[in-house]
């Protein structure tokens, strides 16, 4: 099983990374599909409770056909 990398960049200079099932892309995709985007699509992906707000976050891996990808989602 693949995993996905997500980076999300923090507006205090704070990074924090980590790992997801390959599964994640299906839901990021999802989710997408259905119109969500910036701050909306992040927090059904990921949460809405930062200490302090990101940036941007960032994901890459490879998808299931073997293709890398890297998708950037400001949070705006």
């Amino acid at each position: 099983m693949s995993t996905v990398k997500v980076s999300v960049r923090l507006v205090d200079g704070g990074l924090i990374e980590f790992t997801k099932a390959s599964g994640f892309l299906r839901e990021l995709q999802s989710l997408q599909s259905q119109g969500y985007t910036g701050k909306e699509l992040v927090h059904r992906l990921l949460t809405d409770d930062w200490g302090a707000p990101p940036v941007a976050i960032e994901i890459s891996g490879q998808s299931h056909d073997g293709q890398d990808f890297e998708v950037r989602i400001p949070y705006a």
